[in-house]
């Protein structure tokens, strides 16, 4: 069955070293936070031409769009709108400059919404806690807690795609059974009542992960992470791509 986040592939993009995208990822994304427009743009080209290589539906990023839809309807209100300082709502008036800041604002979260994505879409989550707690390890010789902090990282991303399975499992049991939600309310209290066996089983596992843990000897501070591909000429190249990017992007800086 394929995660709803991760979809298989042999792109290039899913190929590449795990600490190489989550590295590339970080470096973009702080970009992208201050750039310009003209930035903005090279990078939505950018992506969409990623996109494009790593042959993933675009139907996975519908729930993206949602996300965007209702943050665009609360910045609108929130930065467009302006009313005197009596707080008299009805009073206000839309305000071209706050529609332009506001603009620029969604452009830039649906560049890294995007981004991000497509790093979970072209990344096994156990490959995604592996290049992130790679980048963790470096803290153990400051503390050891950062190696129980990697290990946990690690872990929830790897059940995450587990738990979704689990609750779609759960949802259709329910289903079978006849309770079929109809009207909105219906639909959040039906989520709610997930709730409760959601977290029975993730308890559960936890529970099972920690015993195995003991029974293989492992002692706090001791977690290491390793790459899981060897790393390429190609993984050279595109480290060297994404630096120009960047620095091109900042190039582009307004």
């Amino acid at each position: 069955m394929k995660s709803t986040l991760y979809w298989p592939g042999t792109s290039i993009l899913h190929v590449l070293d795990p600490r190489l995208k989550v590295g590339g990822m970080v470096w973009l994304s702080f970009l992208l936070t201050i750039t310009g427009w003209e930035g903005l743009l090279t990078a939505t080209l950018g992506l969409a031409a990623i996109t494009l290589l790593s042959r993933i539906p675009l139907r996975l990023f519908r729930s993206v769009l949602i996300i965007l839809l209702w943050l665009a309807l609360f910045y609108t209100l929130v930065g467009g709108w302006e009313w005197p300082g009596t707080w008299r709502f009805w009073e206000g008036h839309w305000s071209l400059a706050g529609l332009a800041e506001v603009g620029l604002l969604l452009w830039r979260i649906a560049v890294l919404f995007g981004l991000t994505r497509l790093f979970a879409a072209v990344t096994p989550p156990l490959e995604q806690g592996l290049g992130i707690a790679y980048f963790v390890n470096p803290f153990t010789r400051i503390t050891p807690l950062a190696a129980d902090f990697a290990l946990l990282l690690t872990l929830t991303l790897r059940f995450i795609p587990l738990l979704l399975e689990e609750i779609n499992m759960i949802s259709k049991a329910r289903a079978a059974k006849g309770a079929l939600p109809a009207s909105w309310m219906e639909k959040i209290r039906e989520l709610a009542n997930l709730l409760t066996p959601l977290l029975l089983l993730s308890l559960r596992r936890a529970e099972e992960v920690g015993d195995n843990l003991l029974a293989r000897g492992y002692v706090s501070g001791r977690y290491r992470t390793l790459g899981t591909r060897e790393w390429g000429s190609r993984d050279n190249w595109v480290a060297l791509i994404m630096f120009l990017a960047g620095v091109g992007l900042i190039l582009l800086r307004g």
